[in-house]
């Protein structure tokens, strides 16, 4: 399966793409993890308000991933998945404001990844597969 074009037509494709946009939110959720650890070092406790506000939304942003990732990964998800990918197209257009090269392309990748598990989700909730295709597999 292709990582940018996934088969929806059959349950086994539907599944391995929503699960893909599980394992995106997951390492989405890594690096926001990542995120609030280098956020609490760098700001100190200079201003504190400040540095809860920042953390807070680091930490509301890594539960919001790994939610998604859980739901994704079993097949369902379809709103924890849609904010997911709301937050990560938020930070790819916040990258391209920065000028960001490696932070666009890894946004970029995890996005795809989100988008396929969304279609995916989807797909599974149509439940309008072929029983027939799946069993001719095993005669």
């Amino acid at each position: 399966m292709a990582f940018w074009n996934v088969d929806l037509t059959t349950e086994d494709g539907a599944l391995g793409a929503a699960q893909l946009g599980g394992y995106a939110c997951f390492v989405a959720a890594a690096l926001s993890a990542l995120a609030l650890l280098m956020l609490g070092g760098l700001l100190g406790t200079r201003d504190a308000p400040a540095l809860a506000i920042v953390l807070g939304a680091a930490a509301a942003e890594m539960v919001i991933f790994a939610v998604a990732g859980f739901r994704l990964h079993a097949g369902r998800g379809l709103v924890w998945g849609g904010v997911a990918a709301l937050l990560l197209v938020l930070e790819f257009l916040g990258k391209l404001a920065m000028l960001n090269i490696m932070g666009l392309v890894i946004n970029a990748v995890l996005t795809i990844g989100v988008i396929n598990g969304l279609r995916g989700a989807r797909a599974l909730r149509r439940k309008a597969f072929d029983g027939d295709e799946t069993a001719g597999i095993f005669e």
